[in-house]
C-alpha cells in the first residue's frame, strides 16, 4: 500500500488522523500482510511525480493497493475506515 502525500495537503493530513493510523485498518494491514509505504511529495519529488504520472494523476493525495498479479487499486482521495477495509478484502486471505 502507498500513501501518495505532502505535509501541506490538508486532505492527506485528514485521511492520516481518521483512517489510516485507526487501530481497525491498522490491524486489517497486519492481516492481510500489508507492507505501508509512504511516498512524500512535500518537496515534489520527480519520482513520486513520475509515479504519480503512471497513476494517471497530477497531485496528491493518492491512494494504491497494490497485489501481486493484480493491477494497482487507486483508491478515492477521501478515505474512511469503512472505504479502507473494503479495499483489502480484495486481497486472498493469508494463511496463519
Amino acid at each position: 500500500f502507498v500513501d501518495f502525500t505532502a505535509a501541506w495537503c490538508v486532505t492527506c493530513q485528514i485521511n492520516k488522523k481518521s483512517t489510516l493510523s485507526n487501530s481497525a485498518v491498522l490491524a486489517d494491514f497486519a492481516a492481510h500482510q500489508v507492507t505501508l509505504m509512504r511516498a512524500d511529495w512535500t518537496r515534489r519529488d520527480p519520482a513520486i511525480t513520475a509515479a504519480l504520472t503512471r497513476l494517471g494523476r497530477s497531485g496528491v493525495p493518492v491512494y494504491v493497493l497494490y497485489a501481486p498479479g493484480k493491477a494497482p487499486l487507486v483508491l478515492s482521495e477521501l478515505l474512511s475506515p469503512s472505504k479502507m477495509q473494503e479495499a483489502l478484502s480484495t486481497l486472498p486471505a493469508t494463511k496463519p
